[in-house]
């Protein structure tokens, strides 16, 4: 049984009948990513409402969120262009998204968003220049546009390309191909779904369990897959715990040394349960230990004590003892990056926090981890590029 398998059985059942309230804290640069109906910068966590139906499958770009709901409906909040239901309004607080209750899994990319539902339907929307919406055009969509299929488990993109998984296993990859980001073992760019190399091994939970299980499936899911994608390159985990990456690779995005077109796993470890993918680097859990790589680090969003010195293809650990339970990255144009986790319950971040991303009531960038709300109930930690998401029991 894989480390996904073990991991999806115990969190499955531990999670029924538990409530969930979402909470917002930093700044919006005028885009409501907070929630709460106006462009406050807040330094500690404010709660989105007073709706405790919410779970952990929440999904932050730079100016948006989605979640979803416990009775499968899909929400949002932030800028206009995000929302998925042909509106060009500003969404202040959450508002439902289309009238549906069957959805399973939400993740975005850089203004491409994506949805799937427990019947296995993929729906795209945003920009599309480069055919990352994978319905064979290039024209952009306000509205969602289903993505031929019926058997897809997740779906995440970067600057202009999508990879996504299948309920087989197998992954797949459209948009700009650009350094062999798509999977492909090629450069070449695609507006329509194209299988990626490898065989059935890239979807870690589809032994145990059904995305027809909701959204408790499709946050296990986003644990190995995270809600973005690198700007130029891809990362995923395999069943079997393995971390793999692609594309571009100069500022050791992947945590390797040196680019290929094809994709390459990190390390030997076996025991990787967590990725956020975004910008130019990541940050992961290995056997509950946080590690983050990659990226400018001008701000300290590695968390290794400095600004800068970054060393392609190194991990930078953030300790954890096995309680490691969740991580997330944001980045804005590279300069503003921070990074976050949550250890025994706790959050900590590291890197630009100076508009109170960190949400302790200091608003002060920080090159080593510090500890975030003074709270210990966190289950999820969701980032953007200067706002962050959280979710707690109860």
């Amino acid at each position: 049984m894989s480390v996904f398998q073990n991991q999806i059985m115990a969190g499955t059942s531990a999670n029924q009948g538990t409530k969930y309230t979402l909470w917002a804290w930093g700044a919006t640069d005028g885009n409501y990513q907070t929630g709460q109906g106006n462009n406050t910068a807040y330094s500690s966590p404010v709660q989105i409402g007073s709706d405790d139906d919410w779970t952990p499958m929440v999904a932050v770009e730079a100016r948006g969120n989605h979640a979803i709901k416990k009775d499968g409906s899909l929400w949002y909040w932030g800028q206009a262009v995000g929302r998925g239901d042909g509106s060009n309004t500003v969404a202040t607080e959450p508002v439902q998204i289309g009238t549906a209750t069957n959805w399973y899994y939400c993740a975005t990319g850089y203004y491409n968003h994506y949805a799937v539902n427990t019947s296995g339907e993929l729906f795209t929307w945003g920009n599309n220049g480069d055919g990352q919406l994978g319905d064979g055009t290039k024209t952009a969509r306000s509205s969602m546009v289903q993505v031929a299929g019926t058997t897809w488990a997740a779906a995440a993109g970067g600057d202009a390309h999508t990879i996504a998984l299948r309920t087989d296993g197998t992954i797949w990859g459209w948009g700009n191909g650009g350094d062999g980001r798509t999977w492909h073992n090629t450069r070449t760019n695609y507006s329509s779904p194209v299988q990626g190399v490898g065989s059935t091994e890239w979807w870690g939970p589809r032994a145990d369990v059904s995305i027809a299980d909701g959204w408790e499936a499709g946050m296990e899911t986003k644990k190995m897959f995270g809600d973005n994608q690198g700007y130029w390159s891809s990362m995923c985990i395999t069943e079997d715990g393995e971390a793999w990456g692609c594309g571009w690779e100069n500022l050791g995005a992947y945590a390797i040394s040196g680019g290929s077109n094809s994709p390459r796993q990190v390390g030997s470890d076996t025991t990787w349960t967590n990725i956020d993918h975004v910008g130019f680097g990541g940050v992961g859990i290995n056997d509950g230990e946080m590690f983050t790589w990659g990226g400018y680090n001008t701000t300290g969003d590695l968390g290794h004590g400095a600004t800068g010195g970054m060393t392609a293809g190194t991990l930078y650990s953030w300790g954890g003892t096995g309680t490691a339970t969740d991580c997330s990255r944001g980045e804005n144009l590279g300069a503003q990056t921070f990074s976050g986790a949550i250890i025994g319950g706790t959050m900590y971040f590291s890197g630009h926090l100076a508009t109170g991303q960190a949400g302790n009531g200091v608003a002060t960038n920080r090159s080593s981890p510090v500890q975030g709300p003074a709270s210990s109930d966190w289950v999820g930690i969701n980032i953007g590029a200067t706002h962050c998401i959280g979710v707690r029991e109860g």
